[in-house]
């Protein structure tokens, strides 16, 4: 997978540029490397990348044609090397290859013609097999998503939308374009495919050492070298050319009776209005999942108009005529935030929830709720636990009819309410946070927590501050008063809110009301169960809002 972009160092390797000279197509100048400098590169990506939609008719046809690449086949060496992934393939992961082929018949002929437009070899498309099965919701440690498992930076460089509603990486005709685009670069760089892929694994920097230090462009020699790639680049060009090699002639290697899905065919509709995907679904009466699948890009149910450039959503063959008419009626607002995205982690040998939260900028308490878990719940390697996103990266959203449910019911989406905030009046900042990620929790834009807080959008927030996120509370009796009486309440509140926490302790402890906590619950549990605010159930039983309560603990629950 691509784990970063490249910052070109021409002079260090021009002995390479003649190699890959003759094999640049006449559309591909811009991406040389001595054009690809700073801005260029997005501008060449973009320019790339954003094509109109080809329909499944015409990949159909083009597939059909025949074609020679013009950078060159991938030479597709058979050694001891490729031989052991051949036996792991057809032996201990035969189960997981027979899942990828099956699921390789869906997007084999839309990405082997997208590859076909940029004059790359099509083997290219079983990067797309080892790297992510060929799932849109595949998602690494590294945090890299879709089927070219690109991170944030390299699909945004690459043109890749990525934001709150939309994360292209997750497209399988847009993801491959931008792939294509690095492949380019990487071979007009390297001049070889087997550095080219190593690249695209570890990053061109650490090719380019190695290829300096060691004298040879041959991969095959510097996988020899101890010190020249990291194992799993070692393991990466090998790996490869198996899965080609099986994905090609099935039947030679034992897959026989293989279920292929249906390749992806679809028409297409521009929109005028955002939309939900769930509204156009039950207007054109199929079903949502169908149409989620057909377009992964959408990261939720609302469907936003992109800025200078059209948004169009694909929909099942022969139904143009009726999405027309349906989207007048699937047209909805932007719904507010609920809960954030989640994706999935494997836990490791030695691992605990302490961890794995500090790994992923979460807490513990969250990884419990998400995965309801319990205090004495024993982690097992190899397990998968959910894992919420951060910063905004993966925000789920609700419709119009699930905003307006009372709170505390279930949304008609299925997605758990959100954890209560309106009674919180400070963050505290962890590792990762911003004044975005913040204001986006607590649907505070970051100019108001300039001004709540009396600092400046330099200021840097350090781990363990307390960042103000609601106006200082005033008793009601000062609402109305202006000029020198408001200051004088103003001044006095703090005290009239300290006598209000204690009159509403000494109610509750009188009238003895107590909750026995059950394994798994937490404060913010029992205060909805009673309808109390989770601020002040902590205030009477003397602990912080965050507090973890254990099984059998008696909570006094205030009136």
């Amino acid at each position: 997978m691509p784990r970063m972009l490249w910052t070109l160092s021409v002079s260090s390797f021009l002995f390479l540029s003649a190699c890959a000279t003759n094999k640049t197509r006449v559309d591909s100048q811009a991406l040389r490397p001595e054009n690809l400098q700073g801005s260029a590169v997005e501008e060449a990506a973009q320019a790339h990348i954003r094509e109109n939609e080809v329909s499944s008719e015409e990949v159909e046809k083009n597939i059909e044609m025949p074609y020679k690449s013009a950078y060159g086949d991938i030479p597709m060496d058979q050694n001891e090397h490729v031989d052991k992934w051949v036996r792991y393939f057809t032996g201990r992961g035969r189960k997981h290859m027979e899942t990828y082929l099956e699921r390789s018949a869906r997007y084999l002929p839309m990405m082997k013609n997208v590859l076909r437009e940029n004059g790359l070899p099509e083997d290219l498309v079983y990067i797309a097999l080892i790297e992510s099965g060929f799932s849109p919701k595949a998602h690494s440690k590294a945090n890299a998503v879709g089927y070219w498992q690109f991170i944030r930076s390299t699909g945004k460089r690459f043109g890749l939308t990525i934001d709150t509603f939309i994360d292209e990486r997750r497209d399988p005709v847009l993801s491959t374009r931008a792939a294509a685009e690095y492949f380019k670069a990487l071979h007009n760089m390297l001049g070889s495919w087997h550095l080219s892929m190593a690249a695209y694994n570890v990053g061109e920097n650490r090719v380019k050492r190695s290829v300096t230090r060691y004298y040879t462009r041959d991969f095959w020699k510097l996988i020899k070298q101890r010190r020249s790639f990291p194992a799993e680049t070692k393991n990466y060009v090998p790996k490869f050319i198996a899965a080609a090699m099986i994905a090609k002639d099935p039947a030679k290697y034992g897959f026989a009776e293989l279920e292929f899905q249906d390749p992806l065919s679809y028409d297409t509709v521009a929109l005028q209005s955002p939309i939900s995907l769930s509204k156009l679904a039950s207007n054109l009466s199929v079903d949502v999942d169908e149409l989620q699948l057909l377009n992964p890009k959408f990261r939720t149910d609302f469907v936003p108009i992109s800025r200078g450039s059209e948004t169009v959503v694909r929909i099942p063959v022969g139904r143009a005529t009726d999405a027309l008419a349906a989207l007048s009626m699937s047209v909805t607002s932007q719904p507010r935030i609920v809960q954030a995205d989640h994706h999935f982690y494997r836990i490791r040998r030695g691992d605990n929830l302490s961890t794995i939260a500090k790994r992923h900028r979460t807490t513990v308490s969250q990884l419990r709720r998400l995965n309801k878990l319990s205090n004495r719940t024993l982690l097992r390697p190899g397990q998968r636990l959910k894992v919420p996103d951060v910063g905004g990266d993966g925000i789920k959203y609700v419709t119009e009819e699930d905003a307006r449910q009372p709170s505390g019911a279930q949304p008609a989406s299925g997605i758990s309410p959100a954890v209560e905030t309106r009674d919180v009046e400070f963050h505290t900042v962890r590792r990762g946070d911003n004044l975005s990620t913040i204001g986006k929790r607590y649907g505070v834009s970051v100019s108001e927590l300039l001004r709540l807080n009396g600092i400046s959008s330099r200021t840097i927030l350090r781990k363990g501050q307390k960042v103000r996120i609601r106006p200082e509370a005033m008793p009601k009796s000062t609402r109305h008063v202006t000029g020198k009486a408001r200051k004088i309440a103003a001044a006095a509140a703090p005290t009239v809110k300290r006598n209000a926490m204690v009159g509403s302790a000494m109610k509750a402890t009188q009238s003895q009301r107590k909750h026995v906590v059950k394994r798994g619950e937490t404060m913010w549990e029992v205060s909805k169960r009673y309808g109390v605010s989770l601020n002040h159930l902590a205030q009477v039983n003397k602990v912080r809002v965050n507090h973890r309560v254990m099984a059998g603990q008696k909570l006094v629950i205030p009136d």
